[in-house]
């Protein structure tokens, strides 16, 4: 493959970066927005319904940048390419596709930060998916004004997917709770898509950094550390799609999963680095923020980078091995009883997890829902249902990541927007399939070893061991009842235009770029098809 070169650059139009001064204060006439959709083998007909939201939206001096990256599959691409090329140059929309980028989508935000541009204030990373509601530029730049000062300004995700209202409910209870709360609110971490980020800002950063693949909160921390602000805005401005099969659900949330518990380490081993290596510390940003300031942003960090993690992963495995030590003592004839104070202590860290998370979900007043629906009422048993299908990704947030301890890379997987073309019961086998089962099993067999049949009966973990297994067991029935009620057919026609969705109420690690170095594009070409870009 053939890199992009300097020369190449000057042939498609490139140019050296020239910043022009931007003032502190931001007004309607002053905001133009870059809009971003980074895309990965998606299909054509999402994303140019996407990009044909954001016309309805956008102005004259806003911008539409496409870079779809990382695949050769022209049959993806290709139709992409010929919307926008069917577009009026007017309209300011580009596409672009690279065969391949280091990175991940970190590093197609960056090649998208050095070729946006210039006149453009602001960065909206969008989503291939996310169709932008009428109200959506108006609210961002109401946004901007009321907090004229802040970096990152973060939109929530909503979804337009029918017949999944469990997990729509459970994905969206990080907004509608746990980032809705004022100790986050005000020290928002970006969650991707709809987070409009100041150009200039982030130019200051060094781009997007690529040491974890949720480059997004990445992002964030390394912000707030150079002092600059952000808030979580509590307004729906555009609604995307959920995973088409509920394995693709569950590879999206070890995604999430994994890469904030990679920022989480590092974020933890910062102050010890710090002390060990004074020319790690010399060249780390120095806050600016007093003590008091300092760990609430610390507090706030932690809650959100830890908001799908739960710490019963040493409990699980304690539990299984336990079980099977207990197992092979009552096989041979050896007492065993010994193990059942061990199991008290992983039932009570159980019960402790259960009942925090119980808690929390039922505190959920869903205000981003009633935003949407009129007279829609959160009801104790829509939040007991959310709770339940929280229970689906208890093993995923308590184990998927602890290789992460170990320095252990995962690749960026992107998520299917349509389910695969197969019958309907082989997708309902493979959701079966793709649930986590080891609490499932593992309850089964405690309980079966704290029987009445047993010889080391113990009637209150014969009862705590089923009451786990009860519920994985409704969890998993109701997740499958979601997915089994959305079919495919009904699912790819889900996708209405927005203001037909809801009533309007209101990896590998990338080195930071010198942006100042990076390339500016500058011409009213629409679509540039390459091969390889290496910075």
């Amino acid at each position: 493959m053939t890199p992009l070169t300097p020369a190449s650059r000057m042939m498609h139009g490139v140019q050296d970066t020239v910043f022009a001064p931007a003032s502190s204060q931001s007004t309607a006439a002053t905001i133009a927005f870059s809009f971003q959709l980074m895309t990965r083998a998606e299909p054509p007909e999402i994303v140019i319904a996407t990009i044909k939201s954001l016309l309805a939206v956008k102005q004259a001096v806003d911008e539409i940048l496409i870079i779809d990256n990382n695949h050769t599959d022209k049959s993806l691409y290709q139709p992409l390419a010929a919307f926008c090329e069917s577009l009026d140059a007017a309209l300011n929309v580009r596409f672009y596709h690279i065969d391949e980028i280091a990175g991940y989508k970190a590093g197609a935000l960056n090649l998208a930060l050095a070729w946006m541009d210039r006149r453009c204030s602001h960065i909206v990373v969008v989503d291939s998916d996310y169709e932008a509601l009428p109200h959506a530029r108006e609210a961002m730049v109401q946004a901007i004004n009321d907090y004229p000062e802040h970096t990152l300004l973060q939109f929530p995700q909503f979804y337009r997917s029918a017949h999944l209202e469990d997990i729509h409910s459970e994905l969206n209870h990080y907004f509608n709770h746990h980032l809705y709360q004022p100790r986050n609110r005000m020290r928002a971490l970006s969650t991707g898509t709809y987070a409009v980020i100041r150009r200039r800002d982030l130019q200051q950063l060094g781009g997007w950094s690529g040491a974890s693949i949720t480059e997004d909160a990445q992002m964030g921390v390394l912000m707030h550390q150079h002092d600059m602000r952000s808030a979580f805005i509590p307004t729906v401005i555009a609604t995307g799609l959920l995973p088409a099969t509920l394995c693709d659900l569950l590879a999206q949330r070890q995604r999430w999963v994994y890469g904030n518990m990679q920022i989480f380490c590092r974020y933890l081993a910062t102050p010890l680095l710090r002390r060990l290596h004074p020319m790690y510390a010399a060249s780390m940003a120095t806050t600016k923020h007093g003590k008091a300031e300092q760990r609430r942003y610390q507090r706030a960090h932690l809650s959100q980078l830890s908001a799908w993690v739960n710490g019963t992963g040493i409990l699980i495995l304690l539990q299984l091995i336990t079980v099977m030590v207990m197992a092979f003592a009552l096989m041979v004839g050896h007492d065993s009883t010994w193990a059942l104070p061990i199991l008290a202590v992983v039932y009570t860290g159980y019960g402790v997890f259960l009942l925090r998370r119980l808690w929390a979900y039922l505190r959920d007043q869903a205000p981003l829902t009633q935003q949407m629906q009129r007279g829609y009422q959160h009801t104790i048993a829509k939040r007991l249902r959310t709770w339940l299908m929280h229970l689906n990704f208890w093993e995923v947030g308590a184990l998927c990541w602890l290789p992460v301890l170990w320095g252990r890379q995962k690749p960026f997987v992107c998520t299917p927007k349509i389910a695969p073309d197969a019958t309907q019961s082989a997708l309902k086998h493979a959701n079966r399939r793709a649930l986590p089962k080891l609490l499932l099993m593992l309850n089964a067999l405690t309980a079966l070893l704290a029987s009445p049949l047993s010889a080391a009966y113990s009637p209150i973990l014969f009862v705590c061991a089923l009451t786990v297994f009860g519920l994985k067991l409704i969890a998993a029935r109701l997740a499958l009842a979601n997915y089994s009620a959305a079919s495919e057919a009904e699912y790819l026609h889900s996708l209405p235009e927005p203001s037909a969705s809801f009533p309007l109420l209101n990896t590998e690690y990338v080195k930071p770029l010198n942006i100042q170095k990076m390339p500016f594009i500058e011409t009213t070409d629409h679509v540039q098809d390459k091969q390889t870009i290496n910075f």
